[in-house]
């Protein structure tokens, strides 16, 4: 039955990929019509609703569509648009979904997965790379070390807590931990108030909701199970937490917060869940480094009755590291500021953390926010975000970092990325963005040079792409359909490049310009626009340099605002043959095209 299923499913796959897929090196782009693409992705969104308990495999998706990074070449002539698709295609579950608390087995994994990858710290450095591709549309891509389920944890208690032990003469010592003590440093596990790491995080941002965390603790006060030195395990916590009078529940819930101080581990292997009671004020907090292979991290528990609006969360400070892959969090997170969100990075803003971030392959359902602040070279690729309560996933002070084959879908807030407070030099690529409130990507504060390209956003209740007081920006190869204001927006920001993107059916301007400074250029040029509430609008728009756009598709509204008198400019060349620079409300013909940002765009 299972095999069957299987097949079937791969036929309605494969049937998908060569009805859509580019013909001859899209040789015949009559055959495309996105009428298609909107029908796999209503069949997408479709079983994302259902729920998830893995990662949506992008690139199997995105296999499936006509795309493949030259929107460019494309023709509006080429394109049929279809405005009331009807859901033909159908994802469904590759195989059935693991339990959170196992791991499925090689011999059960779908005939649709991919290869499984090496641990996070010996994947390669780009998801991109060909010993990361997989074939599965939700395929969890675990470590190798996911061949064994792990086994349930022994809870070990003793009279009295040890301090300063090695894992060979402490709790719950593993054979493995036993071989290594020679070359690891011995752990060092016992209680302590958490106030001062609390301290820490207000001096970055502010005490909100610090005595939030404090008073959901209840009669016992800030009190955590605190890990000064070593490698400790899931196992190691809950046995500690009950030896230092914080035992966890019957189910191995953790009751306590844990801290993890700078130079210990707190690492979680394949099946495990580390659960966290909100009843009971759990968190955790590190300035270690948190290595999470395969594991489940989840608030669980009833409203806490001191603190009614805390949730468990996940924090990341003050240059602590974070290795996540194949991993799940759910439910995590509460507050109005970044450092209890959900899972956050915390750093100091105005010094940049020495920390790596590295989170692939993992899922995040119903977390408040993913927040990275004040760390350079944040690598965020092949993950799921799904039903986020606030801004999905945040930059902020967070230089070339790489986001990268992702999936956003579901009840998102507001934006699904935000890139903001100077994350220059940032990549924002090969992602899919289904639904949600807001625009998409919001680039803003400084954060110049960021890179937009070869994304996929639809039905958004906002806008697709945004520059706000980012300079030189890059918007290309990006497919922005069916939203319901703008597609792609460009707001007192010089030097921007939209270009080689296919923009179709959005309710407002395809193209926005406005409030730029009287001096400031944009280019937009390459671009493929059609049955948009308009094609190119501006206010205040100051120069836009115009070359390689159709129109054609776009008729009868093709320029609005303070350029809908110079409509006559386009339609006289709706291919845009001709190198237009539109300025003060006049239009000008130039012999060559103008580079922006000293040639770098």
């Amino acid at each position: 039955m299972a095999s069957a299923f299987i097949a079937t499913v791969r036929a309605a796959v494969c049937a998908g990929a060569v009805v859509l897929a580019p013909q001859a090196a899209l040789a015949d782009l009559g055959a495309v019509d996105l009428s298609e693409v909107r029908r796999v992705l209503s069949a997408l969104e479709a079983d994302v609703t259902r729920g998830l308990d893995r990662p949506a495999d992008v690139d199997a998706i995105w296999s499936t569509m006509p795309f493949g990074g030259i929107v460019g070449t494309w023709t509006a002539g080429q394109i049929a648009m279809q405005q009331s698709p009807t859901p033909s295609t159908t994802f469904g579950a590759i195989f059935p979904a693991p339990s959170l608390n196992s791991v499925p087995s090689l011999n059960s994994a779908s005939a649709l997965s991919g290869p499984m990858p090496a641990r996070v710290d010996a994947v390669p450095a780009r998801i991109g790379d060909d010993t990361q591709s997989g074939s599965g549309l939700f395929a969890l891509e675990m470590s190798r070390s996911a061949r064994e389920i792990a086994p349930a944890p022994v809870i070990v208690p003793l009279a009295a807590p040890i301090f300063g032990a090695s894992s060979a003469f402490g709790i719950n010592a593993s054979p493995t931990q036993a071989t290594d003590t020679a070359r690891t440093p011995p752990q060092d596990v016992g209680s302590a108030n958490f106030r001062m790491m609390l301290s820490s995080l207000s001096q970055t941002y502010t005490g909100r909701n610090s005595m939030a965390v404090v008073n959901a603790q209840g009669p016992r006060g800030p009190i955590a199970v605190s890990v000064r030195a070593g490698t400790v395990t899931l196992d190691d916590i809950r046995s500690y937490a009950a030896a230092l009078g914080l035992p966890p529940r019957l189910d191995g819930t953790m009751t306590a917060p844990v801290i993890v101080w700078p130079g210990a581990t707190l690492r979680l292997s394949p099946g495990e869940n580390l659960m966290l009671a909100r009843d009971s004020g759990a968190f955790i907090l590190s300035m270690g480094t948190l290595d999470i292979d395969g594991a489940t991290i989840e608030a669980v528990g009833r409203e806490n009755p001191y603190t009614p609006s805390f949730v468990p969360f996940v924090t990341i400070a003050d240059g602590g590291s974070l290795l996540m892959q194949g991993a799940t969090m759910r439910g995590l997170g509460f507050g109005q500021t970044a450092k209890f969100n959900g899972l956050s990075v915390a750093s100091n803003l105005l010094t940049r953390s020495g920390g790596k971030i590295v989170i692939r392959d993992s899922l995040f359902d119903g977390l408040q926010n993913v927040t990275i602040s004040g760390v350079s070279g944040a690598e965020i690729t092949g993950n799921t975000f799904i039903n986020a309560r606030d801004n999905t996933l945040q930059l902020t002070n967070a230089p070339r970092g790489l986001i990268q084959n992702n999936l956003f879908t579901g009840g998102s807030h507001t934006n699904a990325i935000r890139v903001e407070q100077g994350s220059v030099e940032t990549t924002i690529k090969h992602n899919i963005f289904i639904r949600g409130h807001r625009v998409a990507v919001l680039v803003t504060g400084g954060s110049d040079r960021v890179q937009v390209n070869d994304n996929l956003v639809w039905k958004r209740e906002g806008a697709g792409v945004k520059f706000l007081n980012a300079n030189c920006g890059l918007a290309q190869g990006n497919v922005v359909l069916d939203n319901r204001q703008k597609g792609i927006e460009v707001r007192k920001s010089d030097g921007a490049v939209v270009r080689d993107n296919l923009i179709a059916g959005n309710g407002s301007s395809g193209i926005w310009v406005s409030a730029q400074k009287h001096d400031a250029l944009a280019s937009v040029s390459g671009n493929i626009l059609v049955a948009n509430g308009s094609g190119l609008s501006a206010a205040t728009g100051a120069g836009i340099l115009l070359h390689g756009n159709d129109f054609s598709g776009q008729l009868p509204r093709l320029l609005d605002g303070d350029i809908a008198r110079l409509t006559r400019a386009v339609v006289q060349d709706l291919h845009g043959e001709a190198v237009l620079k539109i300025n003060a409300g006049s239009v000008q013909e130039l012999s060559e095209t103008t580079p922006l940002c000293g040639g770098n765009l």
